[in-house]
């Protein structure tokens, strides 16, 4: 009897074709996006194979010779390449750190009851997202060069001594932590935003009845619902995890603190591009090795969160 039903489901299962013509508008409005995705995102991973190459820009991808794992055993080999490696760990895990922040953002907007309000605040935050690095990092020029700074100006007013502080090895790492978080805040928070608004309210009436506080409702009903929402954005954030915004990077460098800015984005900029076609195949194998252990490290944390009974993305 089960064979029966499951053969007459089977036939009653929408051809390919009726579907296409039944949803045609639908997927004509996202094939644009799948062209960009097709384009942009799976056909250049046909470059990968410099990887393998001593590639050749006259002689191409076809005809370039192959050199097996060559640079994948000199990137391996380089004290350069460690230096990079721990660099950008670092930052990523200052980074990784603040990954609370568009969460707390979110539930403390989340309680603000005046309308007119709660949109400037909104606004305020969401703003930086808006603004180029360009001009994120001449904001913090302005706020801390040594000599025109506004804070080092406020410093020495007040009798203190002016300090370096774009060109302080020390605590270069937390200025642009402070940057990016500054200018992504805003924009991560509205997930959770969204993620808060799709709560049943009927939860926070009912713990309200029970004598439950702000504080209370927030740490047992709010928190354990967006959790799921949470896992999922901590899986992707994993996935940048050896990663570090190019751009921001490159305009933060000087000379005093290049050896704590050298990461590897910056670095196949320098060699891949800037300088030309000399060191293709080698930054395209520092480029593949981010992407293994960015997807390694997506998958491990996915099975995590799997495992802790949340669903993942794969």
């Amino acid at each position: 009897m089960t064979t029966i039903q499951n053969r007459t489901v089977l036939a009653k299962k929408p051809s390919i074709r009726s579907r296409l013509r039944k949803h045609a508008w639908l997927y004509l409005l996202g094939l644009p996006g799948m062209l960009i995705l097709l384009f942009f995102n799976y056909l250049p991973m046909g470059s990968l194979m410099m990887a393998f190459q001593d590639y050749d820009p006259w002689k191409g991808l076809l005809n370039s010779p192959f050199v097996g794992l060559k640079h994948f055993q000199r990137l391996f080999n380089d004290k350069k390449f460690y230096l990079m490696l721990w660099n950008t760990l670092k930052i990523s895990a200052l980074s990784l750190a603040t990954f609370p922040a568009p969460i707390i953002l979110a539930l403390l907007l989340n309680e603000v009851r005046s309308s007119a309000y709660k949109k400037t605040i909104q606004t305020a935050v969401y703003l930086p997202h808006f603004l180029s690095w360009t001009i994120v990092v001449s904001l913090t020029f302005f706020l801390l060069s040594s000599e025109q700074g506004l804070i080092n100006k406020i410093i020495v007013s007040s009798g203190g001594k002016a300090r370096r502080f774009l060109f302080d090895k020390s605590i270069i790492y937390y200025i642009i932590v402070i940057q990016s978080v500054w200018k992504g805040v805003g924009w991560g928070s509205i997930v959770y935003l969204a993620a808060i608004a799709g709560i049943d309210q009927q939860l926070y009436e009912a713990a309200k009845l029970d004598g439950a506080n702000k504080l209370q409702c927030t740490l047992h009903i709010t928190l354990p619902c967006i959790l799921p929402t949470v896992a999922v954005m901590l899986i992707l954030k994993m996935g940048s995890i050896i990663s570090v915004d190019f751009e921001q990077v490159l305009l933060m460098t000087n000379a005093l603190v290049k050896e704590k800015l050298e990461v590897f984005e910056v670095f196949i900029y320098q060699n891949g591009v800037k300088s030309g076609s000399t060191q293709f195949s080698y930054t395209t194998a520092i480029g593949m090795f981010k992407s293994v252990v960015s997807t390694i490290l997506v998958i491990v944390t996915n099975k995590i969160v799997s495992s802790n009974g949340m669903k993942g993305i794969i």
